[in-house]
């Protein structure tokens, strides 16, 4: 994210509003003056959403269109709604540095009010103006409610305005920063098994037929055969090698000459 004097955090609106306009978006996303209609709300608040649903990737910023995200919101159920806005905590970064902050803490955090917020948002230079980081803050508690990684509680009198963190919530985002590992792991494992597969097609493909070969150079038999004690002796221990039978017409071969061909294709020979 951006730093500097444009650097607005999501703010002045809710995730009640994030849905309802997702959900209108899903119908209708052309007609922008139709959506506003069934957004059913001001101006200000429909600006103000859409700039969010952009900030978090959910639509593209130069039209309503859904981005991945965006659709996997839109047309999944209640559960996967909020798995889905669960991503978009851990990966926006004025989001995560909250999170982390719980974390990397020594003690046990049970409480997080909005000046807390404000003031790591601050010093990273997140959100433009003290508005900005205040309501920014009460939009990220309200999603916070949402995904039930806490209860978002409005201040009274002296007490401020706050998230009331879930029991175990470390290791809930602990769970949420292993998952990249996990799927980083799983890809490189495809890939890898992908270019071994890769590997053996072209070897297979690149295969001159011994046979062939045979009509054309007959001491080609000799080299065939050295290839093979090759390849006997280093074999490959991840993938078999592609079996390959050879048809030799030994009827006027000499028996020196037999004994030679099979001291070569196996790499031994016994005396009789």
């Amino acid at each position: 994210m951006a730093k500097g004097s444009n650097n607005n955090l999501p703010a002045y609106t809710t995730v009640e509003n994030l849905l309802n306009l997702i959900n209108v978006l899903k119908k209708n996303n052309k007609n922008e003056e139709s959506i506003k209609a069934l957004f059913g709300m001001g101006d200000s608040a429909y600006n103000n959403t859409k700039s969010a649903l952009k900030a978090f990737g959910i639509i593209e910023n130069e039209s309503l269109d859904f981005k991945a995200i965006g659709r996997e919101i839109a047309f999944s159920g209640e559960d996967n709604k909020k798995e889905e806005i669960t991503k978009i905590v851990k990966c926006y970064e004025p989001y995560e540095l909250v999170l982390n902050s719980i974390v990397t803490s020594r003690s046990v955090i049970k409480v997080t009010d909005i000046d807390t917020i404000k003031n790591l948002w601050g010093k990273a230079e997140f959100g433009s103006t003290d508005r900005n980081r205040n309501d920014g803050a009460t939009l990220f508690m309200s999603i916070i409610d949402f995904i039930e990684f806490g209860s978002y509680i409005i201040g009274r009198g002296k007490n401020p305005t706050r998230i009331e963190w879930i029991s175990n919530i470390k290791e809930k985002i602990e769970s949420l920063n292993q998952e990249p590992n996990k799927n980083a792991a799983i890809q490189q494992r495809e890939n890898i098994d992908s270019q071994g597969i890769d590997n053996i097609e072209a070897s297979v493909i690149d295969t001159v037929p011994v046979e062939e070969e045979l009509k054309v150079n007959p001491s080609a038999v000799k080299i065939a055969d050295e290839r093979n004690v090759k390849s006997i002796n280093n074999p490959v221990s991840v993938v078999s090698l592609p079996n390959i039978t050879i048809n030799v017409d030994m009827s006027n071969w000499s028996d020196e000459k037999i004994k030679t061909f099979f001291k070569y294709a196996y790499g031994k020979f016994e005396e009789d």
